[in-house]
């Protein structure tokens, strides 16, 4: 290791002072993030995270974000080191080492974006269930005298949902319902939906 510093030449050696701790510095977050501490997301003193406290950018491109710009300072450094070493002049090689690392930063932004946008809560609003059309899974009692089951897609999820009726009829299993209310404690209310 100290031959091949030694042989660096000193534009050389600055730019592997630059690659050699952005290096060590992507490594350690990308372990970190592994084991669930640190990343763009906080966990709370539990180590629950609550999906809501995520900031997540709408349109807009965050580029100078720590890992953008630790991965530009890590892929130019290296780029350099490794350019200096060919017949191309310094100049040349630098440049050719910067646009390296502007292309990584611009890259990673849209890198992160994406995975942003790939970010779902996962919870379930159940207010948006009226109005839908679903199939009864589990028989439903007549007249609220208990509840039954239903599947329907709500935001994209084919889901199960608890459901009651108020109409005098059974719904059997396989018969089509329309939400019509959601109950206080979430239980769909729901109607036969008229054969015709």
């Amino acid at each position: 290791m100290i031959n091949w510093w030694n042989e660096l030449l000193l534009i050389q050696q600055i730019f592997a002072l630059i690659a050699i701790p952005s290096t060590f510095l992507i490594v350690l977050q990308t372990v970190l993030m592994l084991i669930g501490i640190g990343g763009d997301n906080a966990a709370d003193a539990d180590g629950d995270l609550d999906v809501d406290d995520i900031e997540v950018p709408d349109d807009g491109l965050a580029i100078f974000t720590v890992r953008g710009v630790t991965s530009m300072l890590c892929i130019t450094g290296w780029v350099a080191v490794a350019l200096l070493e060919t017949s191309l002049s310094q100049g040349v090689s630098i440049t050719i080492a910067i646009l390296c690392g502007i292309a990584t930063l611009i890259g990673m932004a849209y890198l992160m974006r994406a995975v942003y946008r790939l970010q779902s809560s996962g919870n379930i609003d159940v207010e948006n269930c009226i109005g839908k059309i679903g199939e009864v899974y589990i028989p439903i009692p007549s007249s609220g005298n208990g509840a039954g089951k239903v599947n329907l897609t709500v935001q994209e999820k084919f889901s199960e949902f608890s459901a009651i009726t108020t109409g005098g009829d059974q719904l059997k299993t396989g018969s089509f319902v329309r939400v019509v209310a959601v109950g206080p404690s979430g239980v769909l209310v729901v109607e036969p939906i008229d054969k015709n």
